[in-house]
């Protein structure tokens, strides 16, 4: 993917990128095409600083144009992830934001994958995910609170799978928990924060 410039806006996002590829500590997601990665660099904003806010992005050969927001209104709306001490990027234009619904923390479906070390596989005929790891097994549908984890039904409390700029989000709390993942929520911040045990005992020996 490459940005293309029409107009005076930050670019922070690839400034970032090669800020983390100089002096950070980066884990990329298996596929690059997945328009997200992993970095303990902390993500920055896409936005504009007034005037025209139009920009545009070159995906699979084909330009697109895109209305960047304020700089106020990315700031208010950025949702950081944070798991065992990666922030989660994801690539400007892709539609992939984290984002936060009904108090929900809201994560691409692949990235969570990626986080919590998932197989995914995707029916579309029934809109159905099935996740496996070596502990657990769950099985969701877009639209629907209602899940099978190891084979026992269980409720998702205000929210469901849901597909928005033809990416399917997932709410990450609930499933973190599951796994035993501790979960913090930073108002201040807007920072969703995952860490398992094994993760902060490593961190402090």
């Amino acid at each position: 993917m490459m940005i293309l410039l029409q107009t005076k806006w930050k670019l922070s996002t690839m400034f970032g990128l090669v800020v983390v590829l100089l002096i950070g500590n980066t884990a990329y997601a298996a596929n690059p095409a997945d328009n997200f990665y992993w970095s303990d660099g902390v993500p920055t904003l896409s936005c504009s600083d007034g005037g025209n806010n139009k920009g545009g992005v070159v995906i699979d050969g084909k330009k697109v144009a895109i209305d960047l927001p304020t700089c106020e209104e990315a700031k208010k709306n950025q949702v950081k992830v944070l798991v065992n001490g990666q922030y989660l990027h994801t690539i400007f234009g892709s539609g992939a934001e984290p984002y936060s619904e009904d108090g929900r923390t809201m994560i691409p479906l692949k990235a969570l994958a990626d986080a919590f070390g998932f197989e995914v596989n995707w029916e579309q005929s029934e809109q159905k995910i099935t996740l496996k790891n070596d502990k657990k097994s769950i099985i969701l549908h877009v639209g629907k609170s209602e899940m099978l984890v190891d084979g026992e039904k269980v409720m998702l409390e205000k929210a469901a799978p849901t597909v928005k700029n033809n990416v399917t989000f997932l709410p990450v709390r609930p499933l973190a928990e599951l796994l035993g993942v501790k979960v913090d929520w930073d108002a201040a911040t807007r920072t969703a924060t995952f860490a398992n045990e094994t993760a902060e005992q490593s961190s402090e020996s």
